[in-house]
């Protein structure tokens, strides 16, 4: 608006400043002016401030989703630690039976190892003697 109507006011002033006399309408003219001036200028500041509130508003709002993504972002790390932990020891718990019975049976075996193996020399022992006392 203060673009718009700006050049025809200051023809206007122009106009009134040729006249050597200032009568009533003249006077109300330019005190008309001076108000239209003073309006443009509160405006003007006006639409500075907001423009600034706008920027400070938009650089708190940038600053504060920064921070709620970090906060999530943290939860997040946590939580996937948390099931992570939760999955090893559902893991052990799982094989902990597994791993007794196979050490078990493993047990198992290695002392039947030792007497078989002990069953099956005397067994090749007998039959080497035999086949050798046969000949």
């Amino acid at each position: 608006m203060f673009f718009k109507y700006h050049g025809k006011i200051k023809k206007y002033e122009n106009g009134l400043h040729t006249g050597h006399a200032e009568n009533g309408g003249e006077r109300m003219a330019k005190e008309a002016l001076e108000k239209v001036r003073q309006a443009e200028e509160k405006a003007r500041e006006i639409t500075k401030e907001a423009s600034q509130k706008s920027r400070d508003i938009r650089r708190d709002a940038e600053a504060r989703a920064d921070e709620r993504y970090k906060e999530i972002m943290n939860m997040a790390a946590k939580e996937t630690e948390a099931l992570r932990e939760k999955a090893r020891l559902e893991g052990e718990q799982e094989a902990k039976p597994i791993l007794e019975s196979g050490k078990a049976k493993a047990g198992e075996l290695s002392a039947l190892d030792d007497k078989v193996l002990e069953d099956a020399v005397n067994i090749i022992l007998e039959r080497i003697v035999k086949a050798d006392g046969n000949r």
